[in-house]
């Protein structure tokens, strides 16, 4: 299951084991460049799809703050 994050989503993330992904390409999980919570098994078959680097998440956050 994936749901798209905000920063309330940060904490719940770290409880429920949900990891955060930056969203590669328009499809049924979000629109590109959009951060969502993942399930960590899940993003491992996502490859190319998702992007689970902390460093492309904060890039995708930054870019929803301009």
């Amino acid at each position: 299951m994936t749901k798209t994050a905000s920063k309330a989503d940060s904490a719940a993330a770290s409880s429920n084991g949900e990891v955060k992904a930056r969203v590669l390409i328009d499809c049924d999980l979000g629109m590109c460049n959009e951060v969502i919570l993942v399930d960590p098994s899940i993003a491992e078959t996502l490859t190319g799809v998702i992007d689970t680097d902390p460093a492309a998440v904060e890039y995708a956050e930054s870019l929803a703050k301009e």
